[in-house]
């Protein structure tokens, strides 16, 4: 029997839903009257990918397949070196990394995969293949596959979702980790249920639940939603690249996907715990727009080990906008030995 809580709560993101997909309904209708189809509505095609995409300075595009999906990865450094896993979030891909992979290099065999549904790997349709439990597999198949047993491991936003999913799983493989922009789905909750803060900054997670509005209203303005990235060290060619790979119609849907097939109670918990928690780093933007500061010091209270640090001036966009401080910081941790 499903208790009376979970109903409500039910009911309460379900109206919301429905509240904000009404709104940007009434949004594309008025837009659409002011600016009309081309100008609101058509996307730019782009045929040819920015020169950035290609910039040898961010290492070989290649391509493995594992857990039944093909990933597209970009990789530099010494493959003898330690393994530095890099993994984005929404509406991003390899490219987020840019500036950690050029930095990290030196020391690490960087790799900066694009998830499932995103960039040049496999997206599978339907929302079965976008269960966060599928993607932790498809890192945990890909560090297999990379013959390694130990790495370090660096998430953004929806892939630190997944990572911290991953090290509740499979914290034994990571050496050290570093966390941007996003906490995990337990704490999440938690916070957003007791936090206003949490809960008016969380409205997009009601938005995206929902079927095409989202993708229509996300590509209105050619795209407009990737200008929102442009802080900081972040440049119109950057912006570019970024429209060129979430051009084509249906390149948003997958990545939604991932909001429309877990939240609202969706995710399994996971009971046990790990033995032993790798020592791990929590980064959030001081001008973080999408999740509460004061998650912070949740998760350092639910992952022992974890050491939480503002990232000053920074977006959610934190490695992007502020990519020389966020390296510095991570530099930091990782020359630092183990509480």
């Amino acid at each position: 029997m499903v208790p009376a809580a979970r109903i409500i709560r039910l009911v309460v993101a379900y109206s919301l839903c429905l509240y904000y997909n009404v709104k940007f309904i009434l949004l594309l209708i008025l837009g659409y009257l002011l600016k009309g189809h081309t100008q609101f509505l058509e996307v730019k095609e782009r045929p040819t990918p920015p020169k950035a995409l290609q910039d040898p300075r961010y290492g070989n595009h290649k391509y493995i397949t594992v857990n039944g999906i093909k990933l597209h990865y970009v990789e530099k450094g010494d493959q003898n070196k330690p393994l530095m896993l890099f993994v984005h979030g929404f509406p991003e891909f390899w490219y987020s990394w840019r500036h950690q992979i050029v930095e990290f290099s030196k020391d690490y065999w960087c790799v900066a995969i694009d998830m499932r549904g995103y960039g040049d790997s496999d997206k599978p349709t339907g929302l079965k293949p976008y269960k966060i439990d599928n993607m932790v597999d498809d890192v945990r198949e890909l560090v297999k596959a990379l013959n390694r047993d130990l790495f370090t491991l660096v998430c953004h936003d929806w892939g630190a979702v997944i990572g911290w999913r991953y090290l509740l799983r499979y914290m034994n493989t990571v050496e050290k980790y570093v966390m941007i922009g996003a906490p995990a789905v337990e704490v999440y909750g938690v916070v957003a249920q007791r936090e206003w803060d949490q809960f008016r900054k969380g409205w997009y997670v009601f938005f995206f639940k929902a079927p095409i509005v989202p993708e229509i209203s996300l590509r209105t303005n050619d795209l407009g939603v990737f200008e929102a990235m442009k802080t900081g060290s972040t440049t119109a060619e950057d912006i570019e690249a970024f429209k060129y790979t979430f051009q084509k119609r249906d390149a948003l849907t997958y990545p939604l996907n991932y909001y429309r097939a877990n939240g609202f109670g969706a995710v399994p918990r996971i009971k046990s715990k790990p033995e032993k928690y790798a020592p791990g780093l929590f980064l959030l933007g001081e001008k973080e727009q999408y999740i509460s500061l004061s998650t912070g010091a949740a998760m350092e209270k639910a992952y022992p080990n974890l050491t939480y640090k503002l990232v000053p001036g920074a977006t959610h966009f934190a490695q992007q906008d502020k990519p020389t401080l966020v390296n510095e910081m991570m530099r930091k941790f990782l020359a630092s030995s183990h509480k």
